[in-house]
């Protein structure tokens, strides 16, 4: 009986989480999206439109020029555009419809955590769960023409395909997951070289146990990647004379690389120190800014987001730094630790000076499911013990 009460209260929190996060977005949609139309527009929406209408008529990732020709697009990769032509120009929904459908996919962002989560420990999935609905920057950004909701929803998706190949080892699962990860590439390039990080974690899971599995393996997952992401190099050598999968990082006037915006000295002990220093606080406005409601300029909002952003970051960082100090030899929780390192790497390496809460997203799954976990280790500690 005790067993059937506790699954029922459990259903009944997950409903009741569920309907706040969709409340909580729902505000947000309707403040923002509906009263300030121009808070969904971003300095990059206007690329990503003039492309996806390029797309649906012309069949053309690319610009046209005034003569009609294009000038054949390699700045950014075609999967979002794809998504807003097929949505927005071919389904005729409107940017609001749009909006929603966003919010709507870090819903499923959401879901698919709890069931990452009550993969690796049933007790840690609706907390999971909570972080990822309930997370701010995930929820204010979703609501601008931006990558971030499709990129989350497929890094997700991705991280709860190889979660499951972790613990069964089937083929059809790593396959699965390698074009699952080439897709989110498509959708933001910054995934390019996970896939080879990815493939030194399958050795490290796999070859201790059968060599000639992790073999195979590996040569799936990694061919599936790189042959589908090899398609679009040389469309991008044909069309524009460059070997990159896109230059987004190289002529991004914000990526200016840790190595360019370090201040230089002649002590190789102080240069150190100039590395360390501006890579750690990079690291620490990525890993700790809150996010905000500035877009929807509202004096009363943006002291509301510092009021009610700030505490929900310390909780669930305070989760995550428990549990990242428990992992151990948790294989799972290994995986996750080192997807958020690698977006953390890129991210403090690459674009060091705009570090902040946008490029935490698709680290959230992750985030929330060891948070989730260092809360449990937490409650389990001040329980109450029997003699």
């Amino acid at each position: 009986m005790a067993l059937k009460a506790k699954k029922n209260i459990n259903r009944r929190l997950f409903v009741i989480i569920l309907i706040i996060a969709i409340l909580f977005k729902l505000s947000l949609f309707i403040f923002g999206a509906m009263r300030i139309p121009n808070s969904v527009f971003a300095p990059d929406t206007e690329t990503y439109l003039t492309t996806a209408k390029a797309i649906y008529t012309d069949g053309v990732f690319g610009v046209k020029d005034i003569d009609n020709s294009f000038k054949y697009e390699v700045f950014r990769t075609p999967g979002y555009p794809v998504f807003l032509a097929f949505f927005h120009n071919s389904m005729k929904i409107p940017f609001n419809g749009i909006i929603l459908l966003q919010a709507l996919l870090t819903v499923l962002a959401g879901l698919i955590t709890y069931k990452i989560a009550i993969e690796i420990d049933y007790r840690i999935g609706i907390l999971s769960m909570a972080i990822v609905l309930l997370d701010p920057p995930t929820a204010v950004y979703s609501l601008m023409l931006l990558t971030e909701s499709l990129f989350l929803f497929l890094s997700v998706l991705f991280i709860y395909i190889f979660i499951r190949y972790l613990k069964n080892g089937r083929l059809r699962l790593i396959a699965l997951s390698a074009l699952i990860l080439a897709i989110a590439t498509y959708v933001r390039p910054i995934n390019y070289f996970l896939g080879l990080g990815v493939a030194v974690f399958i050795i490290y899971a796999n070859i201790p146990h059968n060599f000639q599995k992790t073999i195979i393996h590996l040569i799936v997952f990694l061919s599936i990647i790189y042959s589908s992401l090899g398609i679009w190099q040389i469309r991008n050598y044909q069309r524009a004379k460059t070997n990159l999968f896109a230059t987004v990082i190289q002529n991004n006037p914000a990526g200016f690389g840790l190595a360019n915006v370090v201040e230089k000295s002649d002590n190789y002990f102080t240069q150190g120190l100039n590395y360390l220093k501006d890579a750690g606080q990079s690291f620490v406005n990525l890993m700790t800014l809150p996010g905000s409601l500035k877009y929807y300029k509202s004096k009363f909002f943006g002291i509301l987001g510092k009021i009610v952003f700030y505490p929900w970051m310390v909780f669930w960082l305070i989760g995550f730094l428990v549990g990242c100090a428990k992992i151990k030899r948790n294989i799972y929780y290994q995986f996750l630790l080192y997807f958020i390192l690698y977006f953390a790497a890129v991210t403090v390496i690459g674009i060091p000076l705009v570090a902040g809460e946008r490029f935490r997203i698709p680290m959230v799954c992750p985030i929330a499911v060891i948070s989730a976990y260092g809360w449990l280790l937490i409650r389990n500690y001040f329980a109450p013990r029997g003699d």
